[in-house]
């Protein structure tokens, strides 16, 4: 997911430069090392920001509502990945500003989703949980109904007797404002 404006930031944080790279390359690269089926859903600067990608495998889509909220913007890339295969079982959704995720990270978690029976595997931190999160198709449905601005979480909500939480305290750190931004640097 990297559709939004960045209006805390006052600057497109997908372009943000972290470890050589843009926040949005190295979150696409950190996918896929882990799926050869990575989808960008852009939206706010997309032309701007889509030339960034043209060097991955990774496959974007634009997604011209995207100010309708994060909850919009799921739904849409959902959509998106069913429109291409139908059968697909499970879809992990990523931001481009969790600056800690790791391929080894995701390895763990898609592991450990394929060990248990819940539908959703999801990351906890700072006494919460969220994405980094894998979605079983049985609540692709759920996910396909999202507007507005309430996304994954929502879901995970609705359905958190059949989801297991992984510890990650690194997830709670993103990108949102500009001490943010004045941290990562």
């Amino acid at each position: 997911m990297a559709a939004g404006s960045s209006s805390r930031l006052g600057q497109p944080k997908q372009l943000l430069p972290y470890k050589g790279k843009t926040l949005l390359e190295n979150i696409v690269d950190t996918a896929s090392a882990v799926s050869d089926d990575v989808r960008i859903v852009l939206g706010s600067r997309h032309k701007q920001i889509a030339p960034v990608l043209a060097h991955t495998k990774a496959q974007f889509c634009y997604f011209k509502d995207w100010s309708q909220g994060m909850g919009s913007t799921l739904s849409y890339g959902i959509q998106q990945v069913l429109n291409k295969n139908r059968y697909t079982k499970a879809v992990l959704v990523l931001l481009c500003d969790q600056l800690h995720v790791t391929s080894q990270m995701l390895e763990e978690l898609i592991f450990l989703h394929q060990q248990s029976d819940h539908l959703i595997t999801a990351c906890g931190y700072d006494q919460s949980y969220g994405v980094p999160a894998l979605f079983d198709r049985k609540v692709f449905l759920d996910l396909l109904s999202l507007s507005g601005e309430q996304g994954a979480k929502k879901i995970i909500q609705k359905h958190f007797k059949n989801t297991q939480v992984i510890s990650f305290p690194e997830a709670e750190v993103d990108i949102d404002t500009p001490k943010d931004l004045a941290l990562l640097r």
